[in-house]
């Protein structure tokens, strides 16, 4: 048994107060809107994990990123990672086709309505008890 707990990387890309979001499916199955990421890479670091997907996902290139909040996501007793999160001041669109990617529905939505449901990671960020600021 694996006792280690993986991490995943994901990007905050907030424009106008605006947060960008797609759809995250699990085994083609939708599980919550969240922000373009995923697992570490073993050698990798977060800052270029967090550049990797946001081109490779929703085409867009980033510019500036800083560290943001982590979560410690417990989805069930068998499945159990942490999500670093990351927040990009400074991207654009460099590739048109990815970003309009018709299944992920890449989106931007005000702060304060955002969708539901969030994919968990990104819940915990918003939710009131974890006190997580952007």
């Amino acid at each position: 048994m694996n006792d280690f707990v993986p991490a995943a990387v994901a990007t905050l890309l907030i424009k106008d107060n605006k947060l960008l979001l797609g759809k995250r499916f699990t085994e083609n199955q939708f599980a919550g809107w969240q922000c373009p990421g995923g697992f570490l890479h073993k050698g990798e670091t977060v800052e270029a994990a967090g550049r990797r997907y946001c081109l490779h996902k929703a085409g867009l290139e980033i510019n500036r990123i800083r560290p943001g909040p982590y979560t410690n996501n417990v989805f069930s007793e068998q499945q159990h990672t942490i999500t670093l999160y990351l927040i990009a001041e400074n991207f654009h669109i460099k590739n048109t086709g990815l970003f309009a990617d018709e299944k992920i529905q890449w989106s931007w939505f005000a702060m304060n309505d955002l969708p539901a449901p969030l994919f968990l990671p990104l819940e915990l960020i918003f939710s009131p008890e974890t006190g997580q600021i952007i």
